[in-house]
């Protein structure tokens, strides 16, 4: 009894440490796999989306689904919507993280912001504007939205919203916009399935009333090569006007029909301009 009990004493660390490589190796498999379906191809540059006004994330799940399949690392930011100054910096703190050879892409709002978050990032390689805002030094996302004929001050509705003490002397209150439930459809996603476009509309973010008023920056699109995507049919950025600002910044232009939620009603369009971008950058 005493032999067998020894004799397995000495077999149950052998036993231990096999089942501990076996393991272990089971392990190292398991992290390969999900790196390699997590990160991608690492041949090919990362993605950044930047959603703008009105909408989140979500608005790219798409697009992201498309080239996640065609092995692009994606990251989705989620944009606070309080202010030009005060997102510019948060999503440049986003890009300072991003890998070497991303591309930044910002959707409506999001243009102004990844055109000043992205300026002087030495790991950003392309730009690519969805039916975006692109301004110039000085200018503002509100003075764009009145040029080119926007309806951004007719559709919306301001709620208020309480500010931290201290951070502006005697203001209690700061002002944000959504876009009236009965013309979110109409205005920003008349191509979405009117329920989809009702839960974009019920789940909107809104964005702070400063935002439209804060100057632009030396614009990143000025030294970054630049991709453009034109809504034919965007009624929140008329086409005429995202066509002067694509024609100014130098940008490869792609005309497609589509609302201002064409990230949500033809992701593989957007996914392809994107795509069409990445093959173009110097690597």
């Amino acid at each position: 009894m005493y032999e067998k009990a020894d004799t397995g004493r000495r077999r149950g660390p052998r036993r231990t440490i096999l089942a501990l490589l076996t393991a272990a190796l089971l392990a190292v498999v398991a992290m390969v796999g999900t790196t390699a379906s997590a990160g991608g191809n690492r041949d090919k540059p990362a993605v950044l989306l930047v959603h703008g006004a009105f909408a989140d994330a979500s608005s790219w799940t798409g697009v992201a689904e498309r080239l996640r399949r065609d092995g692009y690392p994606v990251t989705i930011a989620a944009v606070p919507l309080r202010g030009l100054a005060y997102d510019t910096a948060y999503i440049k703190g986003v890009i300072k993280e991003m890998p070497a050879k991303t591309i930044v892409v910002g959707h409506s709002y999001g243009g102004a912001v990844i055109t000043n978050a992205a300026a002087g990032e030495p790991n950003v390689a392309a730009l690519v504007y969805v039916a975006a805002f692109a301004p110039d030094k000085d200018e503002t996302v509100g003075g764009l939205d009145k040029k080119y004929g926007g309806p951004a001050t007719k559709i919306t509705i301001p709620h208020q919203y309480p500010l931290p003490a201290g951070t502006a002397p005697g203001t209690d209150y700061g002002v944000e916009l959504t876009i009236k439930s009965e013309e979110f459809r109409r205005n920003f996603a008349q191509d979405v399935d009117a329920s989809e476009a009702a839960i974009m509309a019920a789940g909107q973010r809104p964005i702070s009333v400063a935002a439209f008023g804060e100057p632009s920056g030396t614009p990143a699109w000025r030294e970054v090569p630049g991709w453009y995507l034109v809504a034919a049919d965007d009624r929140m950025i008329p086409a005429p006007g995202q066509r002067e600002m694509a024609r100014r910044m130098n940008a490869t232009v792609v005309e497609r029909s589509g609302s201002h939620a064409i990230s949500v009603s033809r992701p593989g369009v957007v996914a392809a301009v994107i795509e069409d971008a990445a093959r173009h950058i110097r690597h």
